[in-house]
């Protein structure tokens, strides 16, 4: 065989063995019922997928979901990066082929998506609305609505208008779609989007998810500021906290932002206490789900007014809560029990949350570095930036990806693996492909 024609072997062997080797899935076909996807917040989808880059020219504010081969994306037009916000009318729903990338249909509405896609038997459903207000008390101009579409081509099965914005993701519970909008109502839509029942509950939700739990639902409001616990089936109020009242001398922020998270017990939220014109307080706070008995809060620094939004989601794993914000930028550690802190990590501003992977935290800041972080004592294993700048939600994590999406409209799907460090697979490779690259370069030495 001539040098020429080993040098063309080489090159096509490590082609292959540098090549990932997928074995897809036939797709998944679990509901997604809440905010992304359960109520920790620990976000794992269990599907192979393929690994791409896109970018879908929207600013896509929270995760997307899954459905059979289907990445659900939602968008809310052009981002502008000096004010970190959102202003046209215009919001977006993609379905993206989940192992390759492909776009595969996409629905244009006349106001922004903020919502999460929430999905249940091939039906998606998602929130139209913006952050404009209105009157002090009515938050959301233009179309808001709750609108429902086949997951396989888009057609809009029904839709449901209301007179604020629909910004919150909301949650599905025996048949019911649960929503808190921007005209201080709570309400319930059955499948095929007629009205159950209804509360005006006077003070508006805006970026604070439906928490589901064993038939409860939690949330928190604003003006005045407050935390609800109500009866999923009826709308009944079980419970609530108004902070407001609790602090009377105190002007709050954040706490209609926070989407809230659970774990044994205890349900976890946050909000902010402004300081004066350019700073606020990041607190956050554990309650009795039961109950609504505050356990304890915790007082995460002071820092910048943000531009947007003031408290992102919380995340709850294995009895400890993990939180960040865009003002202070550190990321906590906090025993879920006491609310005392285990450890914490600077991150610089950030409006995500945290996902969890073989005892990783995985959290991007407003800039989009990664870092990767041992939960177990809080060291840094790793930073890297990716290309999506997040909004407030996590990252999707997937069999064998992790999956970006960003205000800047891009979508990555990267492998695990090179976020994580060397695998087995890498360390028997490693050489092989040394050994290659080195017989590339003589054959290159000699044959030129």
């Amino acid at each position: 065989m001539s040098k020429a024609k080993l040098l063309i072997a080489a090159l096509l062997i490590l082609s292959i063995i540098t090549t990932p080797v997928l074995s897809y899935s036939e797709g998944y076909y679990e509901n997604t019922v809440q905010f992304e996807g359960n109520y920790t917040h620990v976000y794992h989808v269990n599907i192979t997928t393929g690994y791409f880059s896109i970018n879908v020219s929207g600013a896509i504010i929270v995760p997307p979901s899954i459905y059979g081969d289907y990445l659900i994306v939602t968008t809310s037009g052009p981002f502008n990066y000096m004010t970190r916000g959102v202003y046209e009318m215009l919001g977006c729903v993609y379905a993206i082929n989940i192992f390759n990338g492909k776009i595969l249909w996409k629905d244009v509405f006349p106001n922004q998506i903020m919502t999460q896609p929430i999905i249940v038997n091939g039906t998606v459903i998602v929130g139209l609305g913006n952050n404009f207000f209105v009157t002090c008390d009515l938050r959301g101009n233009g179309t808001n609505e709750i609108v429902a579409l086949n997951v396989k081509d888009g057609k809009i099965l029904w839709n449901y208008s209301t007179l604020g914005e629909d910004m919150p993701t909301p949650a599905y519970y025996d048949g019911l779609i649960i929503e808190a909008n921007g005209n201080g109502c709570v309400f319930a839509l059955n499948m095929s989007g007629y009205p159950v029942w209804k509360d005006y509950i006077t003070s508006y939700d805006s970026m604070s998810s439906i928490l589901l739990v064993n038939g409860t639902i939690y949330f928190g409001s604003a003006e005045p500021y407050v935390f609800w616990a109500i009866n999923a089936t009826n709308g009944k109020i079980i419970w609530f906290d108004n902070l407001t009242e609790l602090f009377p001398n105190e002007t709050i922020h954040g706490l209609d932002d926070s989407s809230p998270a659970y774990y044994n017990g205890i349900v976890v939220t946050s909000f902010t206490f402004v300081i004066n014109s350019t700073t606020v307080q990041d607190m956050l706070m554990g309650l009795n789900a039961t109950n609504g008995k505050i356990l304890w809060f915790f007082d995460e620094g002071e820092g910048p007014t943000p531009p947007n939004l003031n408290s992102p989601p919380e995340v709850i794993y294995d009895g400890i809560v993990f939180h960040d914000t865009p003002s202070a930028g550190i990321l906590y550690a906090i025993n879920l029990t006491n609310g005392k802190p285990l450890w914490k990590v600077r991150t610089g501003p950030t409006t995500s949350n945290v996902n969890i992977y073989n005892n990783y935290a995985l959290i991007q800041n407003a800039s989009g570095t990664l870092f990767v972080i041992n939960i177990t004592n809080g060291s840094v294993v790793r930073e890297l930036k990716l290309l999506a700048i997040p909004g407030p939600g996590n990252l999707l994590i997937t069999k064998n990806s992790l999956i970006a999406v960003g205000l800047n409209g891009e979508v990555q799907a990267v492998p695990l693996s090179l976020l994580l460090g060397k695998t087995t697979h890498n360390r028997i490779i490693i050489p092989v492909i040394k050994v290659i690259v080195k017989l590339i370069k003589m054959l290159l030495h000699n044959v030129f």
